[in-house]
């Protein structure tokens, strides 16, 4: 159907039966601030990406501004902060694990199992990388989990909790996928959608149909989507 065309039908159908929220939907982006994000990309922006920020530049900060599933769309702003300090955190978090690591490497009981095991095989024992491993994360693919945040993740929406949508940048067949970033599991699963435009048209039939969408079912109070948890989740 086209990025284009899914998200003017979103529009249709919030101006139409969801106006509270339809006032939330924020111009489109600043073209100079999304070309800086394209140039920015080592692996390149997915085409819907820069689509999207050229339709519009996410939700207000407002509670009936929830136009994903139960996820408010970050403008691109907004969306460029949550990365750096989400990169921040995992650099503190990852430091701490690398040094548990290196500390656990060269305790006593550690050496004499490796001995011991390269003594049985008579092969030495494989290297690990290293629990926090940026440069190993981006150079997987896209798609794959890291279980940690990467600078190739892009936040597009976020729950108000702490969670987040986003987008994979990295290279492969999968690049411009779409999965979920929690507090507490990072990256806890492969990608949800395989790109925003599949997520849109998710996003576009639940509305029309109430069928769930991420487990969520859209509703109406006083002009404001919400999406309450299905019982079936």
């Amino acid at each position: 159907m086209g990025t284009q065309k899914v998200w003017a039908e979103i529009v249709e159908w919030l101006s139409a039966n969801a106006p509270a929220t339809a006032r939330t939907i924020r111009a489109p982006a600043p073209e100079a601030l999304i070309r800086s994000f394209e140039e920015a990309a080592p692996n390149g922006w997915h085409k819907d990406l820069s689509t999207l920020y050229r339709l519009f530049d996410g939700a207000e900060p407002s509670t009936a501004g929830y136009i994903f599933p139960n996820y408010r769309p970050l403008p691109l702003k907004e969306a460029g902060k949550t990365r750096q300090i989400l990169l921040d955190i995992w650099a503190r978090v990852g430091e701490e694990a690398n040094a548990v690591d290196e500390r656990e490497k060269r305790s006593p009981l550690y050496l004499n199992l490796l001995a011991a095991h390269e003594a049985y095989s008579g092969a030495p024992a494989s290297t690990h990388p290293k629990p926090y491993d940026q440069a190993h994360a981006e150079a997987e693919e896209a798609g794959t989990r890291v279980s940690m945040f990467i600078s190739s993740f892009l936040p597009v929406a976020d729950d108000g909790s702490g969670d987040f949508l986003f987008v994979d940048l990295r290279k492969g067949r999968q690049h411009g996928c779409v999965s979920e970033y929690f507090r507490e599991e990072a990256d806890w699963r492969p990608a949800i959608w395989p790109s925003l435009e599949t997520l849109l048209a998710h996003t576009l039939l639940s509305l029309r149909t109430g069928q769930p969408a991420l487990s969520f079912i859209p509703t109406v109070t006083e002009g404001r989507l919400n999406w309450g948890i299905s019982p079936a989740r």
